[in-house]
C-alpha cells in the first residue's frame, strides 16, 4: 500500500477513482489494491509476472518510449522503480505525456538524503553499508532477451527528482515517507549544521550569478527545496514518497 506519515494510509484513499496506470507494476500487489478501491488500472512492466491476475498488463520499457497514446490516464503510479532505470529522464517525460492535465504522478523511491543515509555517503559513497559497493556482478538483478533489470544502481536524490519532474511539466509537488529510519535519530545533531551549509551554499550561488549579472526569481525554488530537504519525511524517512501534478 502507498502510505502517508508512517501510518497505513493509502494516499490514493484521497483521491478521486480514475484511471491509473501501475508501472512497474511487478507482481500485482499495488495493482489489485488499485482495483478494490475503484480504480481503473492499466499494469505495466519489463517482465511478466509469474501469476497474472490483472484485467490488462503490458510489457513495457520504462527507458523508452511507452506504449500508450498521450493524456491517456488520470495517475500514473510509480512504486519503487525509477532507481532501476537507466533513463530516468525519458521516464519522467513520458509520465508526464500520459497525464491528463491535473494528474498526478505517485512516485516512490529509497530516501538517500535521510541522516544516516548521509553518513553512510560520506564514508563509502553508498546509501546503505551493507548493500557493499554497486558492480557488474551483485547489481544486475536479471538479464532476459536483451533486457536488463537492475537493482539500485540509478538511486536518485531529492534535487535531481524534483530537477526533472519541474523540467518534464510537473508542479505541486509533494513528499512524504511511510517508513522511518531509526539509526537517522542518532545524528539529529547534524541538522542545524546541514541547513547552515544549505543556506550558505544558496547565498554563494546567489552572488556568484549577480556577478555575472544574472537575476533570477529565487525564492520559490529555495523556499519550496529547503523545506521540502528539512521535513522529518527527507530528514528520517528510508523511503521519499512523491506526488507531482501535470501542470496546464
Amino acid at each position: 500500500m502507498i502510505k502517508q506519515g508512517g501510518k497505513r494510509v493509502d494516499l490514493f484513499s484521497f483521491m478521486t477513482p480514475g484511471k491509473i496506470l501501475d508501472f512497474p507494476a511487478g507482481e500485482g500487489k499495488e495493482s489489485n489494491d488499485l482495483l478494490e478501491m475503484g480504480f481503473r488500472v492499466i499494469a505495466a512492466d519489463l517482465f511478466r509476472p509469474k501469476e497474472n491476475a490483472r484485467p490488462e498488463y503490458v510489457l513495457a520499457d520504462g527507458n523508452t518510449v511507452f506504449p500508450f497514446r498521450a493524456v491517456a490516464f488520470d495517475y500514473v503510479l510509480s512504486r519503487e522503480g525509477i532507481e532501476h532505470l537507466e533513463n530516468q529522464a525519458q521516464f519522467l517525460r513520458e509520465c508526464a505525456r500520459v497525464l491528463k492535465t491535473g494528474g498526478k504522478l505517485v512516485l516512490t523511491t529509497p530516501n538517500v538524503l535521510h541522516l544516516n543515509g548521509r553518513v553512510s555517503w560520506l564514508l563509502t559513497g553508498q546509501r546503505i553499508l551493507k548493500r557493499g559497493l554497486i558492480n557488474e556482478v551483485q547489481t544486475v538483478r536479471k538479464i532476459d532477451n536483451g533486457k536488463i533489470y537492475h537493482g539500485h544502481a540509478f538511486l536518485i536524490d531529492y534535487f535531481r527528482l524534483r530537477y526533472l519532474l519541474r523540467l518534464s511539466g510537473f508542479d505541486g509537488i509533494e513528499v512524504y515517507t511511510d517508513r522511518y529510519s531509526l539509526s537517522s535519530i542518532i545524528f539529529l545533531w547534524l541538522v542545524p549544521l546541514l541547513f547552515t551549509a544549505a543556506l550558505l551554499s544558496v547565498r554563494m550561488s546567489m552572488t556568484k550569478d549577480r556577478k555575472k549579472r544574472k537575476f533570477y526569481a529565487y525564492k520559490p525554488p529555495f523556499k519550496e527545496i529547503l523545506t521540502h530537504v528539512f521535513s522529518p519525511a527527507l530528514l528520517f524517512g528510508k523511503r521519499m514518497m512523491v506526488v507531482a501534478e501535470k501542470r496546464t
